[in-house]
């Protein structure tokens, strides 16, 4: 089999340049390449590899948008526990929708062949971006605050990703938008919930818990605990850790060391590596790096505000530019509101459809078929049926000409109306989730306000009763005190969990409804371009036959 590398065309071994743009065939291996799955995506090229699936680069043959396609290896579509926990990413990331996950728009099935379709993101992941180096501390922190929001929104949607590494953190290219915005810095979307936890689901597996990368894994899940959110917040310090020294906060000479390291060793200081660093910087690695899940944040929102406090407190004179991203083998996958270099609109790609549809354009043509046909006649060119022949021809185009009209109108309608969903899906994401973010960043504080209250109540437990008996009153007011702040936290805690849960339900079921009218607009101007595609063929040889009468 033999592919064109510019159109993405498959031709037997025997072919050698493509017919439609001439370009040199080469041979091809993969047999998911050039190939269209379901229909409407069509493999460009392979991007990376996994355990379970492989990842290309696919475009839908209608709109001609770019993809990132996952495929689960055929052996393993086979297992029902494999191909469960394949879909299970799609319904895992479809409930959180933030801008910092990549997001997944279509999955199914087609001949044995388990597929998702995910967001396409122009840039390379944070493990490429390490091989040329580590990063500077205000960069790595940037990084990694993103991350915290982007994982602080899955804990909240009852996600645990539970593979956090470089690999899947992706760094997106700037583009012209991003430089017209004064957005200068990384932007940085996480990726693969291959193997993430929803948290009101069954465990697919009894082994469930041991999933993850050595190196990675928080020590309580390689002990066999319940794994809960902290867990991927110790993977986000070794992702810190990383990017700022270049290795893992243990040494070890097997995978299997490096494994049980964690329930054994402490993690070796950054000051240890010759890694310099603000010592608040370091202090919050080693403590996302604890032990025992209790000694870590209390959850990902307030990582996220440590990262942001140390950024905004410290000077950036010293910082170094962001280093360009190089090459387009580096794409990875996309996303929704990319921009028109990244994912052309399927307005700008259907406009040729509209121009090509045009009355003016067929319109001359049809003259010229009418003049033909009037010379014709006047020579008596045509044979004994001839002149009724082309009339008939004639007659049958100007028919085609008012329905290509129309088919054009129908693809234009449809493409608003798909345009518009699209913008309204954005705006209710970006609303309702900035809401959920609002409302955990102020659970989070609230809760780090309780554990202070809890400080304060275990010293005055252990206090002796003052002697003097103003101080002894005093001591029982501050006492009162901290009971009634105790129990206000606790309802407003409560209070402030009922409403995520609400908006969350909310936000899903928007999602779901944009998801059923964004399927069915879709199929409607997916119809129509068929249909206009179809016209423009029959036109064309409609008057070609036209022309060729005799």
């Amino acid at each position: 089999m033999k592919v064109c590398s510019k159109c993405s065309a498959r031709y037997d071994d025997d072919a050698g340049f493509c017919p439609a743009d001439g370009t040199p065939l080469a041979a091809v291996t993969d047999p998911f390449v050039g190939r269209t799955i379901a229909g409407r995506y069509r493999i460009l090229r392979k991007l990376g590899q996994g355990g379970m699936s492989v990842v290309y680069l696919a475009e839908h043959v209608v709109i001609e948008r770019l993809s990132a396609i996952k495929i689960l290896r055929r052996d393993l579509t086979r297992d029902p526990q494999h191909r469960e926990r394949f879909l299970r990413e799609a319904r895992a990331v479809n409930r959180i929708h933030h801008p910092g996950i990549v997001e997944i728009s279509d999955l199914g099935e087609v001949d044995g062949t388990a597929y998702l379709v995910m967001e396409y993101a122009d840039g390379e992941s944070l493990h490429d971006t390490l091989k040329r180096g580590v990063l500077p501390w205000r960069r790595a922190v940037r990084i990694a605050a993103q991350v915290a929001a982007a994982l602080a929104r899955a804990h909240a949607a009852g996600v645990i990703h539970r593979d956090l590494k470089p690999e899947n953190v992706l760094i997106l290219r700037s583009d012209e938008a991003d430089k017209r915005r004064g957005e200068d810095g990384d932007r940085v979307k996480l990726t693969d919930f291959g193997i993430a936890k929803l948290l009101d689901a069954p465990a697919l597996t009894l082994s469930e818990q041991t999933f993850g990368t050595p190196g990675y894994i928080p020590p309580e899940v390689i002990g066999g605990a319940k794994i809960d959110a902290r867990g991927d917040l110790y993977g986000l310090g070794v992702l810190m850790y990383e990017s700022l020294s270049g290795t893992l906060p243990f040494d070890a000479a097997s995978q299997l060391e490096l494994l049980m390291s964690p329930l054994t060793k402490s993690p070796i200081p950054l000051s240890a590596r010759n890694v310099t660093v603000p010592a608040e910087v370091e202090a919050l690695i080693m403590q996302l790096l604890a032990r025992a899940p209790d000694d870590r944040p209390a959850d990902a929102f307030a990582v996220e505000d440590a990262l942001s406090a140390l950024l905004q407190r410290a000077p950036s004179a010293d910082d170094v530019p962001v280093a360009p991203l190089i090459g387009r083998d580096k794409v990875m996958h996309t996303s929704v509101e990319a921009t028109p270099q990244q994912a052309p609109r399927a307005t700008e790609n259907v406009g040729w459809l509209l121009t090509s549809a045009s009355s003016s354009r067929w319109g001359a043509l049809l003259i010229g078929a009418r003049k033909h046909i009037d010379a014709r006649a006047r020579a008596s060119g045509f044979a004994p049926d001839g002149l009724e022949v082309a009339e008939a021809l004639y007659a049958h185009a100007a028919e085609l000409i008012t329905q290509l009209d129309r088919t054009t109108n129908s693809v234009a309608g449809a493409q608003t109306r798909l345009d518009a969903l699209e913008a309204h899906a954005r705006a209710f994401r970006q609303s309702l989730g900035g809401a959920i973010d609002q409302l955990g960043r102020d659970r989070s504080r609230l809760r780090a306000h309780y554990s202070e209250l809890l400080v304060k109540e275990a010293r005055l437990d252990g206090a002796d009763m003052p002697a003097d008996p103003g101080d002894a009153d005093a001591q029982l007011w501050e006492r009162a005190a901290v009971s009634a702040g105790k129990d206000r936290a606790r309802s407003d805690e409560q209070d402030l969990t009922f409403q995520m849960v609400r908006l969350q339900l909310k936000l899903e079921a928007e999602h779901e409804q944009h998801e059923r009218l964004h399927a069915a607009t879709t199929a409607e101007l997916e119809g129509a371009i068929a249909t206009t595609h179809a016209l423009h063929a029959d036109l064309t040889q409609t008057i070609d036959a036209l022309h060729q009468q005799k």
